[in-house]
């Protein structure tokens, strides 16, 4: 029985995983920059997350609140936040800041 439980766990973990990372990954092939990481993030974050929250409740509240949908949808909710945190840190792009951008016009006074 304790094995049948880890491999069901196993397997709606997987899918759970596989779900959100083709989610987030919509977002950033569907977006107006797909290769800018840092605008997706301002712009599509709060909303994704915003979703995945109101889905979650109702499903929450339509199963009665029983434990294993609370610690289901609060795992997969700190998953999501893993997933854009390892999409936003291994940016292929480096991000240049106005102060590096911009040359001294005057030489350098004594």
């Amino acid at each position: 029985m304790a094995t049948f439980i880890i491999f069901v766990s196993l397997i709606v973990g997987g899918f759970t995983f596989i779900i959100l990372r083709i989610s987030i990954s919509c977002m950033f092939w569907f977006s107006k920059k797909p290769n800018d990481k840092l605008y997706v993030f301002k712009t599509q974050f709060p909303y994704y997350m915003i979703v995945l929250i109101g889905l979650s409740l109702i499903v929450i509240i339509k199963l009665d609140f029983t434990y294993s949908s609370l610690y289901y949808f609060l795992s997969t909710y700190f998953l999501a936040l893993l997933i854009w945190n390892y999409k936003l840190k291994h940016c292929k792009r480096k991000y240049s800041t106005v102060k590096e951008s911009i040359e001294q016009s005057q030489p350098k006074l004594p």
